[in-house]
């Protein structure tokens, strides 16, 4: 029996200060790199009070490609910090830290 997966698709949750989902939005994978997105714009994000993204980016063959986290200062829209994490298990950080596979 073939387990379900999620091919070519960005699924994405933002949370307030509090916890409390303010955006969430599933869309092709495609759109999602092309596209323009909600935290691009620091007046939206201080409007949503738009504090955390999480996004999980799934490739066709329905692997995890990336799964990220971003954190917003709500007063002024800006990126605090970021944290991104790729299928080979290698991380990128927001600001400016990069460090190898990373272990759990």
């Amino acid at each position: 029996m073939a387990v379900p997966r999620i091919k070519s698709t960005a699924v994405l949750i933002g949370t307030d200060a509090s916890g409390r989902c303010v955006y969430s939005e599933i869309i092709d994978i495609h759109d999602y790199y092309d596209g323009e997105h909600v935290w691009d714009d620091p007046v939206k994000v201080k409007r949503l009070r738009l504090q955390n993204v999480k996004g999980f980016l799934f490739a066709s063959n329905g692997t995890l490609d990336q799964e990220f986290q971003t954190t917003f200062d709500t007063a002024t829209g800006e990126i605090v910090a970021s944290r991104l994490r790729f299928a080979d298990g290698t991380e990128s950080r927001f600001p400016n830290v990069q460090s190898g596979a990373v272990s759990e």
